[in-house]
């Protein structure tokens, strides 16, 4: 059975970082287009696909971190 200190890494909190940002704007999208019907507002665009990128771009680096630390162990 792993510990907590195993899970509580940097990984972990790159991962962390990336799901909030991520959900942050794509629950952000839904509930303004319910709200006020503005699915196509520029504005709102402008808002949340910068965070919605800076959530997938922070998982990838997330998965490319902890392969190389993987790699690095290993030798």
């Amino acid at each position: 059975m792993k510990k907590l200190s195993e899970y509580l890494n940097v990984f972990f909190f790159y991962r962390l970082a990336g799901m909030i940002l991520l959900l942050s704007g794509l629950i952000f999208y839904l509930f303004w287009g319910l709200e006020y019907s503005g699915w196509k507002d520029s504005g709102l665009i402008s808002f949340v696909v910068p965070l919605i990128l800076l959530g997938l771009l922070t998982l990838w680096l997330a998965n490319e971190k902890e392969k190389e630390a993987r790699k690095l162990v290993k030798k």
